[in-house]
């Protein structure tokens, strides 16, 4: 198990509460982990929390922030589940992303893929998001912090980058989960 790129300097991993990642990605990263939690790895980046961010990173050296979540992440499976009742705002959130999904990929992936992928363009959507917002984007662009986004499969101990599900997924329609 290891990140890209992950060498010197500190790491903010932004994930969900309900995957209990923390203590995984505290063993796998080498340098001192931080972490910052929303339901579903969904962030608001109003202006005070912006600002809490800016500050933890700027104290704690922060090199690298990493958006981490696991495919079997219980928001996920539930925007998926059309006998679901919507939980929050992420069911939403989630589902307008399936939209975007090519009707044969809907029709005939495994359900594990969809969700990675769906997981995948999740994160990289919040990644793109963090890097836009007004305060908090100009500070990691400025101090050159690296923004990266992981899905984890917890059976094979791996975390694929969304491009790699991306590519694997919507090119073969399939990915080696080994």
């Amino acid at each position: 198990m290891s990140f890209n790129k992950i060498e010197s300097g500190n790491c903010l991993f932004m994930i969900c509460p309900t995957d209990h990642i923390e203590n995984i990605l505290s063993q796998t990263c080498s340098t001192k982990a931080y972490f910052y939690t929303a339901l579903g790895a969904s962030f608001k980046w109003d202006t005070g929390t912006q600002q809490s961010l800016i500050t933890l990173i700027e104290n704690q050296k922060i090199t690298q922030v990493v958006f981490v979540t696991k495919y079997t992440n219980l928001f996920y499976e539930e925007a998926l589940d059309p006998n679901s009742e919507p939980f929050y705002e992420v069911n939403e959130t989630l589902l307008k992303l399936d939209k975007t999904l090519p009707n044969y990929f809907l029709k005939q992936s495994h359900p594990i893929l969809r969700i990675m992928l769906l997981a995948s363009r999740h994160l990289q959507k919040q990644q793109k998001h963090i890097l836009e917002t007004s305060i908090l984007g100009k500070v990691l662009k400025q101090n050159k912090v690296i923004t990266q986004s992981f899905v984890y499969h917890a059976d094979n101990e791996v975390f694929y980058p969304p491009k790699m599900i991306e590519n694997k997924v919507l090119l073969y329609g399939d990915v080696s989960l080994n």
